[in-house]
């Protein structure tokens, strides 16, 4: 490469091609017009895009990316989770809104294509999903009509929104049967737990809970409240995931830690709840059996707000996501660049040119030599 460039002589390549400049002139134009009519001659394309933003979650909304804003103060994080705008790519990002898109615009057809398979891939290649801010989902697709460019936008939104419904009602739908299921079990115990308790109260007498007492009660309800919360997280995520699962396995430890946690409260106490040695035999008794009702009640109105939501989304579901900027109609075309096709075209056309007249100086010398023994005087001639 750098011997080359120590043999090119820029200034003797320019006179040979301003020698030239009427020939480079007319094969420079012919470039030209070649260009400028294969640019006419491709079809001209149009992007159309849609903007999404995920709606605003409720108060009483459980997912698998966390529940602390279900408990008020209480905070429960496992880690980092799909965000909304990353569930909201993915249900755009879909076979089956793909599909759907298919179908409704008979791209198969319009494509002259074979199968629905190569449809899906020449759509992916027109269709582009992007985030480029915090919470936006940004739908641009490509068509050769603007009309058709605008309308395939739109119908990506209003599929993705009716998937969003219907996934939404899905998992209300599994919520409610679990919290069905639960809240029954949880009446049964409560009445059993009830049931304790006033048989103990009649035979032993009512007994008035210190303060210290009450602070048991009320933290093994709130760890008791936490545990059935992550059981209703685990079952509505083994609907989707395997037990061996990160997700699953995270709810689990979890969930044991739970526990320990609160048989710990239940052996050793805290450090505002007094240990068993502090209170005498009979008053632990009733303070077992106190707790263990609190605590079922807890769980169960708890419970009761999310079986509640989830009847709510099931009857009257609404979408997860809502249309920042709508579908517009293109009115210039995204490609081909015209200009710029011209313009590398005829950079192109300038660069071979100086090649091929570089090229032909540096072979005129070797050719005016021949083989014998007057072939140096004759090149010293030449030259």
């Amino acid at each position: 490469m750098s011997g080359a460039l120590q043999s090119l002589d820029l200034p003797a390549l320019l006179r040979r091609a301003w020698a030239r400049r009427m020939l480079l002139l007319k094969f420079y134009a012919a470039v030209v017009v070649l260009a400028i009519g294969v640019v006419l001659l491709l079809p001209r394309w149009y992007v159309s895009s849609v903007t999404l933003v995920p709606a605003p979650k409720d108060g009483l909304t459980l997912d698998l990316s966390g529940a602390g804003a279900a408990l008020g103060g209480t905070s429960l994080s496992f880690g980092a989770g799909p965000t909304p705008q990353d569930q909201l790519k993915m249900v755009v990002a879909s076979r089956a809104v793909a599909d759907s898109v298919i179908t409704r615009f008979d791209l198969v057809r319009a494509w002259h294509l074979k199968r629905r398979d190569q449809a899906r891939e020449q759509l992916a290649d027109h269709v582009t999903i992007t985030t480029p801010k915090e919470g936006q989902v940004v739908v641009a697709v490509e068509a050769e009509r603007p009309a058709l460019a605008r309308d395939m936008a739109a119908w990506f939104s209003t599929y993705s929104a009716q998937e969003a419904v219907r996934l939404k009602t899905s998992l209300a739908t599994q919520r409610r049967t679990y919290l069905q299921a639960r809240l029954a079990d949880l009446d049964h115990d409560i009445t059993v737990a009830s049931a304790r308790v006033r048989a103990f109260e009649e035979e032993h007498g009512a007994y008035s809970l210190a303060d210290q007492a009450r602070e048991t009660m009320d933290a093994a309800g709130q760890l008791q409240a936490q545990v059935a919360l992550l059981e209703t997280e685990r079952a509505a995520a083994r609907r989707y995931f395997t037990d061996q699962s990160p997700d699953v396995r995270m709810l689990s430890d979890r969930i044991t830690e739970l526990n320990r946690q609160i048989d710990g409260l239940a052996r050793r106490g805290g450090a505002l709840i007094p240990q068993a040695r502090a209170l005498p035999a009979l008053k632990q008794d009733y303070l077992a059996l106190t707790r263990e009702q609190a605590s079922l009640m807890a769980v169960n109105e708890l419970l009761r707000r999310f079986y509640e939501q989830a009847r709510v989304e099931e009857s009257n579901p609404v979408s997860t996501f809502s249309v920042l900027d709508a579908a517009d109609l293109p009115e210039h075309h995204s490609r081909p660049k015209r200009g710029l096709t011209v313009a590398l075209a005829l950079a192109a056309a300038i660069a071979l040119s100086l090649g091929w007249i570089h090229l032909e100086g540096t072979r005129a010398p070797r050719a005016r030599v021949t083989p014998g023994t007057d072939g140096a005087e004759r090149l010293a001639e030449a030259a």
